[in-house]
């Protein structure tokens, strides 16, 4: 498999420019990338203005389309950024992958359009069939 970072970058992530590749592995007919934001600063949505200062990270987990029949999975690193302002409302805010993923989606901008299109075009039990055959095993729980 093909793990050169500039590879996967151009073939998962053209047009977001917010994200590096660090690892790829595919395993029982899933690939997994594991990728981070690639800014050094984030700018608070509360208060507008820029931080470098990370509090924390967390890892989120986002579905993709398939990938040659296989399932695809991004799991990607989100720094939380301490606002600077002290008369901010938030003191920590996660930097933005705006390109990507809907805050607290599971699933990738990219995934949850081509599930809309299924859902409108047979809704109910057929949807969910084509969605399994084109491997992205949607259901009410995956949310």
């Amino acid at each position: 498999m093909q793990t050169d970072a500039p590879f996967w970058d151009s073939l998962v992530f053209e047009g977001i420019d917010d994200v590096d590749v660090e690892a790829v592995t595919a395993a029982f007919g899933t690939v997994e990338v594991l990728a981070r934001g690639r800014a050094d600063e984030a700018v608070c949505p509360g208060w507008g203005h820029l931080s470098d200062r990370v509090h924390d990270r967390y890892q989120r987990k986002l579905k993709d389309l398939p990938l040659a029949e296989q399932g695809f999975t991004i799991r990607l690193t989100v720094r939380r950024f301490i606002c600077e302002s002290t008369d901010c409302p938030r003191r920590t805010f996660a930097e933005p992958f705006s390109g990507l993923a809907a805050p607290y989606a599971r699933f990738t901008t990219r995934l949850n359009r081509a599930l809309e299109r299924v859902g409108l075009a047979l809704a109910g039990r057929a949807g969910a069939r084509l969605a399994g055959w084109l491997a992205t095993w949607a259901s009410a729980r995956d949310g």
